[in-house]
């Protein structure tokens, strides 16, 4: 049986963004293959990821709007647990691929089950987001049609 005691899922977690700041290419096995990932509505990714294949994607996707020729650091402010969820704000600091420098707070909510990250949602400030990745690249926000 695996511990799924608070710290057990903490330290998931805390794996998972050793993990995503090492460009591990095996991350994937912190993921459950039925994970959902739920990005805000807002975004041009805003929906339900559904599954390890399109969780996945939509990591590398967003890698994708920086530019990783510079440090991309991340900063977890905070981080907690309580039952299947723990609860992380973070800041993100890079360099967009406009050249810009990007710096925004995220929070986000796992939920973890027998060992595994089986849910994300993903909660940051959308507008700065948009701005500074999106739009530069031609990426409109679903509530500008």
């Amino acid at each position: 049986m695996t511990d799924s005691g608070p710290e057990a899922q903490r330290a998931i977690v805390e794996r998972y963004f050793k993990a995503v700041r090492a460009g591990d290419p095996n991350i994937g096995a912190l993921i459950s293959e039925d994970a959902v990932w739920i990005a805000p509505q807002s975004s041009p990714v805003g929906r339900r990821h559904e599954g390890r294949a399109a969780v996945l994607e939509l990591m590398g996707k967003g890698v994708g709007l920086y530019d990783m020729s510079h440090p991309m650091e991340m900063e977890i402010d905070a981080i907690a647990a309580e039952g299947e969820h723990v609860f992380v704000e973070m800041t993100l600091s890079a360099r967009t691929l406009a050249g810009e420098p990007y710096r925004n707070h995220y929070v986000f909510v796992f939920r973890i089950r027998e060992g595994l990250i089986v849910e994300i949602r993903e909660y940051l400030d959308t507008l700065y987001g948009q701005r500074m990745l999106f739009d530069p690249v031609g990426q409109s926000s679903p509530l500008d049609s």
